[in-house]
């Protein structure tokens, strides 16, 4: 029978060590908002559309240079619903307006929400996800109540769900199939 292995007690050099990692690299998490103009055909005839995606981005925030990554989810939303429910999520998410300098000819959101706690930014990735695939307003009520009422596990199980298949398809109609399930868990269909 092999004894367990006796675990180091930190000394003050170790807790020192860990508080300046701490205070040098912190995770932060944004969602950004880019307009985007899609050619939909209507009537035989092909027109353009504006939409809106929210792109789901972690960064670790360090003194260093920020490295410019893939989005994590990025899903078509409607900017002033995500910041409504982060006001109503409230502690630890910030809204600013930003400043746009791109020039393009589709006239661009100037909303970045900031998020500190993992949990509120997983519930907010899980709205915007299923949200995308309800139409009716009364729906999306139901839907922003289940979300807030979502515990930390169930959060964090049906994110990392949308996570891993946008990580592996890049394509945002894949989302649909577990957003429905979702839907069906919940009783939203």
């Amino acid at each position: 029978m092999s004894r367990p292995k006796e675990h180091k007690i930190p000394t003050s050099k170790t807790r020192m060590k860990l508080t300046m990692f701490e205070e040098t690299t912190r995770i932060e998490r944004q969602v950004k908002f880019k307009a985007i103009k899609v050619w939909r055909r209507i009537n035989n005839k092909t027109q353009p559309k504006i939409i809106t995606l929210a792109s789901f981005y972690p960064y670790i925030a360090s003194n260093t240079k920020k490295k410019k990554q893939n989005p994590e989810v990025q899903v078509r939303c409607d900017p002033t619903e995500l910041e409504i429910l982060a006001k109503e999520l409230a502690e630890g998410i910030t809204c600013e307006k930003q400043e746009q300098e791109t020039k393009s000819t589709v006239p661009q959101p100037n909303l970045l929400l900031r998020v500190n706690e993992e949990d509120k930014y997983e519930k907010l990735m899980i709205y915007a996800t299923v949200r995308q695939s309800i139409r009716n307003p009364l729906i999306a009520n139901k839907l922003k109540d289940i979300v807030k009422d979502l515990g930390a596990y169930e959060a964090h199980y049906w994110a990392s769900i949308f996570k891993e298949i946008f990580s592996r398809t890049r394509r945002r109609i894949e989302l649909f199939r577990p957003a429905k399930a979702f839907k069906t868990l919940y009783q939203l269909i």
